[in-house]
């Protein structure tokens, strides 16, 4: 994975994979780069995969996010990504907050070295507003965003330098329960939902060296205040001119069907693929779906 330095000196890791066409893929919320691998592997003989661990994040987690607005300063470092490796005409994708981020890429900077794009999993604002009933957790958005706010005082409080496990037990506590309430909802079988609000309650250790890694805790907080700010992208959409695919799981918890299609009725000529069985991670729901559609993305 080589180091790619970002414009404000910052160092994020990039995992490379495969030859041919370039496919930039970004991972979504407490994830990294490695996750797309079982998608990436097969296909790896006939495109190049470049997959950043976005800062604060998998083997970035020492990049330090410094921007109010988190949403773009990923957008930035996607740009830097593109330039750092001369891309001009890659397909780009990306799951959750990587799909938010490539919307945020588009606001800031358009697709003219995008040829293709996949979004899969999120709409085109984060923030329930007058406007816009479509944000994340739908109908569950204040009970969530009232847990990230308690988590966000708590932390401040605490100092956001304060190593993870020097952290008061309250505030680890409270931290390992909101992030298992946003694993649960992502996850669409409800004995798996049921295990991770155990291992939130439990299995402290567990979740922090494996599920979230607490190198850098503070990052998290970070996104969710960016999250309950919002980041409006709906303006731009009709910018899309590329070929573009929404991947929406019926059964998401995080964003409702109708949001998601909100893109499509600004980018009229995109693609809807709606995963029947599936949550929020169509690729865990459907794994074997998910990867055929996935290729036909690449493929068209």
């Amino acid at each position: 994975m080589p180091s790619i330095t970002l414009r404000d000196g910052e160092m994020v890791h990039v995992r490379t994979i495969g030859r041919g066409k370039p496919v930039v893929l970004v991972h979504g919320f407490a994830s990294n780069s490695s996750h797309w691998l079982p998608n990436v592997l097969p296909l790896a003989h006939r495109y190049r995969f470049i997959m950043p661990d976005l800062r604060g994040f998998g083997r970035s987690s020492t990049a330090q996010i410094t921007d109010h607005n988190v949403f773009e300063q990923y957008a930035r470092d996607l740009h830097d990504v593109l330039d750092h490796f001369q891309l001009d005409q890659t397909a780009l994708g990306g799951i959750s907050t990587g799909a938010y981020i490539c919307l945020t890429y588009n606001r800031m900077f358009g697709f003219d070295r995008v040829n293709k794009y996949l979004n899969i999993e999120h709409t085109p604002e984060s923030r329930i507003r007058d406007d816009w009933q479509h944000g994340l957790f739908s109908e569950k958005q204040d009970e969530l965003f009232s847990c990230f706010q308690r988590l966000l005082e708590m932390a401040e409080e605490a100092g956001p330098d304060t190593p993870y496990w020097s952290l008061p037990e309250p505030v680890r506590r409270e931290f390992s329960l909101t992030m298992t309430r946003v694993l649960s909802r992502a996850l669409n079988n409800s004995v798996a939902r049921g295990v991770a609000r155990f291992a939130g309650q439990y299995a402290e250790r567990l979740l922090a060296g494996t599920v979230f890694p607490v190198e850098n805790w503070y990052a998290y907080i970070q996104v969710m205040r960016a999250f309950m700010n919002g980041n409006d992208t709906r303006a731009e959409l009709a910018n899309i001119k590329v070929p573009t695919t929404l991947m929406i799981g019926a059964h998401s918890r995080f964003f409702s069907t109708d949001g998601q299609l909100e893109i499509q009725r600004h980018v009229p000529h995109a693609k809807v693929v709606t995963f029947e069985r599936s949550g929020h991670i169509p690729m865990l729901d459907q794994p074997v779906r998910f990867q055929r559609e996935f290729a036909r993305f690449l493929a068209q």
